[in-house]
């Protein structure tokens, strides 16, 4: 049975939050927007205080099936390299890349690692990853794009809390810095 708590989806609230105020100090040139660090402090506070409910939530569906199936994760994976192909603090890293067959290995991984039957057979994360040498303010700013493809195609909160968290178990993987 899931939790009626509603700690994680304030956390998650309060996380949109900062990062959305993060964003208006920036482009106000405000110095007063909290640091990468402290951003990514606080995903993992996030993270860790929601685990709970996630795994219930998978344990009940998995997040595969909650998030569409194949097709529809293709879809979410193909906005998502869309909006990183025009966001300018990431758009470097899809110089030469084949957006289509990209969104297609990253639905693939996606799939595979959410309870879906697809066999990814792409190269791991670290060896993809390497040569972009991203930073913590590349992984946030390509988290934002995952958030804000999320929302494009109506995903609820809780699907977007548990993509989001994922990635951040990932990021190790993909940030060398």
């Amino acid at each position: 049975m899931l939790s009626h708590d509603k700690t994680p989806m304030i956390r998650v609230m309060s996380l949109a939050l900062i990062l959305m105020v993060a964003a208006s100090f920036a482009m106000a040139g405000t110095k007063k927007a909290p640091s990468t660090e402290e951003q990514m402090a606080g995903l993992q506070s996030m993270c860790d205080g929601s685990a709970g409910d996630r795994s219930a939530r998978h344990a009940q569906e998995a997040l595969y099936n909650r998030l569409g199936g194949y097709d529809r994760i293709l879809e979410l994976t193909t906005e998502i390299v869309r909006l990183h192909a025009i966001n300018p603090e990431i758009k470097h890293t899809l110089d030469h890349v084949d957006h289509k067959m990209l969104a297609k290995h990253v639905a693939d991984f996606m799939a595979a690692g959410t309870g879906g039957t697809t066999t990814y057979t792409g190269r791991d994360l670290p060896s993809s990853h390497a040569h972009l040498r991203l930073t913590d303010g590349d992984f946030l700013s390509a988290g934002g794009d995952v958030i804000q493809a999320m929302k494009n195609l109506d995903y609820g909160q809780d699907e977007i809390d548990e993509v989001v968290c994922i990635l951040v178990s990932l990021k190790d993987q993909v940030v060398f810095d």
